[in-house]
């Protein structure tokens, strides 16, 4: 048994696929499958199994996974003990609910400050759940009442919201609405009900918008008023606030990974980062 298969292994069980693997490690999805399989041909055992959201560790395939990470660990602390650099891990790819990712933005520079070994790939899922889920993303940004039982996390706080205006701007602004996309992206959602959404924004003729930065932005031009997240819209000078927050609208904000798939080093010190600094925003209480 080879180190650099269990490297491998490894890196498949964490994208979630050996084509995600493969892009990683800068091989090929062919060569992850066939060091893969020469791992389980050494050991004379299955790694795998196949689930409903595709191939997941079988019961030896999470026991290897475990050795696996303790001799990665061990491997990391030889490599910093004789200062050589650290092996490259591919990029840790972020999603969050209706684009709110873009608003910690000062958070993820601050991160690769402190890290510049580690890339970050920020995507433009409106469900980050689902990007999780189906292997899109790595860490999701999320905004939901509870989490399904396929993701583990850490909740952050409960994020409340209130209507806001630009603050020198019309005396009645028009109402701005949710879009077709986001209403579809996430149906239910208690949050998104804050706004008109998707048939009723487009009966009501409003404006409409599919992602948080957009709206955001659009309250802050004039264009018309909107339910925003108040840890975000207070800090903004040119708004107002037209009302106190609505308890109905707010919800909790989360960071999740896949339950199956233990972090990587690199996704750990994210995690582990963000839940300071993103706690400390949005409470306004200093991080530890």
């Amino acid at each position: 048994m080879e180190w650099s298969d269990l490297q491998v292994f490894l890196a498949a069980v964490r994208a979630g696929s050996y084509t995600a693997a493969g892009r990683q490690l800068g091989i090929n999805r062919t060569t992850v499958g066939r060091r893969v399989d020469a791992l389980e041909a050494a050991l004379g055992i299955a790694l795998f199994e196949e689930g409903p959201l595709g191939p997941a560790p079988n019961r030896a395939g999470k026991r290897l996974l475990a050795a696996a990470e303790v001799m990665e660990r061990e491997v990391a602390r030889m490599r910093s003990d004789l200062s050589l650099p650290n092996l490259p891990q591919g990029p840790v790819r972020v999603a969050g609910s209706g684009g709110i990712v873009s608003e910690f933005l000062p958070e993820f520079a601050e991160f690769r400050r402190r890290h510049p070994e580690v890339s970050i790939e920020l995507l433009g899922e409106l469900d980050p759940i689902d990007a999780v889920t189906y292997r899109r993303a790595d860490l999701a940004i999320a905004l939901v009442r509870k989490p399904p039982l396929r993701l583990w996390g850490v909740e952050l706080a409960t994020l409340a919201q209130a209507p806001y205006a630009r603050r020198h701007g019309t005396a009645q602004p028009a109402q701005l609405g949710w879009g077709f996309e986001l209403d579809a992206a996430l149906p239910g959602s208690q949050w998104t009900a804050s706004n008109p959404a998707g048939e009723a924004a487009e009966k009501a003729g409003l404006t409409t918008f599919n992602a948080w930065p957009q709206m955001k932005q659009a309250v802050l031009a004039g264009l018309g008023s909107a339910t925003l997240w108040c840890f975000a819209a207070d800090a903004e000078p040119d708004l107002k606030r037209l009302a106190p927050p609505d308890p109905r609208h707010a919800c909790p904000l989360w960071l999740l990974h896949r339950a199956k798939a233990p972090p990587s080093p690199n996704l750990a010190a994210l995690i582990a980062f963000l839940t300071d600094a993103i706690k400390s925003r949005v409470t306004g209480l200093p991080t530890r």
